[in-house]
């Protein structure tokens, strides 16, 4: 397997003009190398509202890390969500909760995935403070989420649309998603870009093109972190 090319956060400043280039991934086959024999912690693990249609097709981040990790909890706040994934796919691993509001008692983990949830937290303080809590000062945390310096999301501002989910409230780039990191006493790692799905597959091939030549131009912005 080839290496999966990340860029190292060692040196991170809070604000730099200069993008990382060549760290473009595919973001599930990066988290379930990183899954692989751990314990893993996975917050918006249920997928809602796309969590029908993806549970059918067994493309859920969290169907693809049940046999990859030592020990898998799941996070989500969408009741219907979790107890849909129970009654019609035997999906027990995920539990009803908002570690905004309350941390569970489910221990310490070696890794925690939040991944494409921080965009809908309108306080990131809370969700940041409860991970923590959740985690040793050897464990990882990787936020993904969607890049405000998308080539997509510009295209679209061109004709004079934003395809948004509602219940999104932010965007992050590179610099402020590192800089919210630091300010919460975590130490940025690794850095990678990624692509998201799309509906037709020549525009997405064409997109990936871009995206590899053009890393910060990606859809989605992956960053690992310590406490």
């Amino acid at each position: 397997m080839k290496a999966i090319p990340l860029h190292d956060l060692s040196s991170f400043q809070r604000w730099s003009k200069t993008l990382p280039r060549y760290c473009f991934v595919d973001r599930d086959r990066f988290l379930l190398s990183l899954a692989k024999g751990r314990s893993v912690l996975h917050l918006g693990a249920a997928d809602s509202p796309f969590h029908k249609e993806k549970a059918l097709r067994g493309e859920m981040l969290h169907q693809k890390l049940l046999p990859v990790a030592s020990r898998l909890v799941g996070i989500d706040s969408d009741v219907g969500a979790v107890t849909w994934l129970r009654e019609h796919h035997d999906i027990q691993s995920i539990i009803v909760a908002d570690v905004c509001s309350r941390v569970p008692e489910l221990g310490r983990f070696e890794l925690v995935f939040c991944c494409d949830i921080i965009e809908h937290v309108a306080d990131p303080s809370s969700l940041l403070r409860g991970i923590k809590l959740m985690m040793d000062d050897d464990s990882r945390l990787v936020v993904t989420t969607i890049n405000a310096l998308s080539l997509k999301s510009a295209l679209r501002a061109v004709f004079g649309r934003e395809a948004v989910h509602p219940d999104h409230v932010s965007y992050y780039s590179f610099a402020t998603l590192g800089s919210l990191l630091l300010r919460h006493g975590f130490r940025p790692l690794e850095y990678a870009t990624f692509a998201y799905g799309t509906v037709d597959k020549s525009v997405g091939t064409l997109f990936r093109i871009i995206n590899k030549a053009a890393p910060s131009s990606a859809d989605g912005i992956l960053l690992s972190a310590r406490p």
